[in-house]
């Protein structure tokens, strides 16, 4: 395993409609040069602490995945519970907004280019909260012996993840 990047080391900035904060982890121009054969995405962790509307984001894919608490989004007018357990993914243009949370929180948000208004996961990288057989990278979700809560891992075919680590995995 080699480590991309650390949560601790980067600086948070404020989210493009100033209702929060975010630390990145990839940009949309590092993407490329880890990943030339994909298109281009944006890794990054969020500071979750209020209710708030997310920014308009066209053309990008977004998957969303709270860390450490349970909370409520509303998406183009419908409330979802979105669980550590299972990222929510929607399109950049819908209407998006935090509705509730039980606690403050971050959340890994996943952003890749999409070609249309369609959310096509043909050559774009995904999240999953399981090992799904194949993995390019990890982010650690908690902190453990050796490995920070939030560094971006790239893994190799045969590097194997400490099960004690809470990891989301990107594919």
């Amino acid at each position: 395993m080699h480590v991309i990047t650390s949560f601790d080391d980067l600086e948070p900035v404020p989210w493009a409609n100033g209702a929060g904060e975010t630390t990145e982890l990839v940009s949309l121009i590092q993407s490329q040069a880890l990943t030339p054969n994909l298109r281009r995405w944006r890794l990054s962790i969020a500071r979750l602490d209020r209710p708030a509307a997310f920014s308009p984001l066209p053309g990008l894919a977004r998957t969303f995945l709270p860390i450490g608490a349970e909370v409520a989004l509303e998406i183009d007018g419908q409330v979802h519970s979105v669980t550590p357990a299972a990222p929510v993914k929607f399109r950049g243009e819908q209407n998006v907004s935090l509705s509730s949370l039980e606690e403050p929180c971050f959340a890994l948000n996943l952003m890749v280019e999409t070609d249309d208004q369609a959310t096509s996961e043909q050559n774009a990288l995904q999240m999953a909260t399981q090992f799904t057989g194949s993995a390019l990278f990890a982010v650690t979700l908690e902190s453990g012996p050796g490995y920070p809560k939030f560094q971006l891992l790239e893994l190799e075919q045969t590097d194997v993840l400490p099960d004690h680590l809470g990891v989301a995995i990107l594919h």
